[in-house]
Formats: structure tokens, C-alpha cells, sequence
């Protein structure tokens, strides 16, 4: 999948906490934002990435090291930052959009016909038997629905009310 489908799904996801754990407009900013940001992070093993770009150094260090779509797409790699993140005390609502992000973004490289090393350092790719094309019109079509998906839940009590206001 491309950036823009992994950031909007991690729209998505920040949108669905900030819902969740009713949070106040600054801890709902940072939580989207933090969900955005973790959505991409899988891919700082790409030197081409929108993150691999920003920190080249990192990028190809975790390149060289592992190569891609191995250790930063693996359940490993994920249970790692969700220890980090305990261990730092990292607010619950941020916790949780950090992580399911950063599952979405596994679980959408899961719907391209390369696949993820999920298991990793075992060899054995995991992919979805339905595939798409990353840049594909169905990946296109994804990160749309997951923006509009987004803007329903960041604006659901307006819509309920105006649509409210017009039935009534």
C-alpha cells in the first residue's frame, strides 16, 4: 500500500480513539497525530518512504540491517515499541493508537501481493488471498473510503445533528 492509504487509515484509527476515550482537543490532536505517524513507521525500512526520507540515516541503517518488509513489519518489532511504550509511561489513549496504527499498516502490506514477514526472523511471508496492487485503483479507493471513513467519525455529532435538525 502506499503512504497515503497507511496514513489515512492511521487517520482513521486516531479518529476512533479520540471517539473512544472522549479526550479533550489537545490529547485528541496529539493522538491523531501519533496515529498517523505510527501508521508510517513500519516503513522507515524503505529509504523512499515519506519517514524513510525525513531520516535517512535510520532508514538505511534499518535497510541494511534487516531489509524490507521483514523486522519492522513483525509482531516482534510491535511488541518491542508497545514494551517501550509501557515502560514510558505512555498515556493509554496514545498507547493505543500508536499500536493498532502500526497493526493497520502491517495488516494493509498483508493485502499486497509481497506480503510481510509477520513471524520474523522465520522466513515464511504472510499475505492475504485476496491481494491489490500497492498504487492500484483499489489502493486509491482504500485510502479515500479510509478519509471519509476519518471526517464521519471526527464529525459524527454535527452530521447526527443536522441531520437531526433537517428530519425534524
Amino acid at each position: 500500500m502506499t503512504g497515503k492509504t497507511h496514513a489515512t487509515c492511521g487517520l482513521l484509527i486516531g479518529t476512533l480513539c479520540t471517539d473512544y476515550y472522549q479526550t479533550d482537543l489537545f490529547t485528541s490532536i496529539t493522538v491523531i497525530i501519533l496515529a498517523v505517524m505510527a501508521s508510517l513507521l513500519p516503513d522507515i525500512c524503505h529509504t523512499k518512504s515519506k519517514l524513510g526520507r525525513r531520516f535517512k540515516i535510520i532508514s538505511w541503517l534499518v535497510r541494511i540491517l534487516f531489509g524490507h518488509r521483514t523486522f519492522t513489519h513483525s509482531l516482534i518489532f510491535m511488541l518491542l515499541i508497545a514494551i517501550l511504550l509501557y515502560f514510558i509511561q505512555t498515556p493509554v489513549p496514545y498507547f493505543t493508537a500508536i499500536i493498532l496504527a502500526m497493526l493497520s499498516h502491517v495488516i494493509l502490506d498483508m493485502l499486497t501481493p509481497r506480503g510481510v514477514k509477520l513471524f520474523y526472523p522465520l522466513p515464511m511471508t504472510i499475505r492475504f488471498p485476496i491481494r491489490f496492487k500497492t498504487g492500484g485503483m483499489v489502493d486509491l479507493s482504500l485510502a479515500s473510503a479510509l478519509f471519509i471513513g476519518a471526517l464521519y467519525v471526527l464529525f459524527q455529532p454535527y452530521i447526527v445533528r443536522i441531520v437531526d435538525y433537517i428530519v425534524n
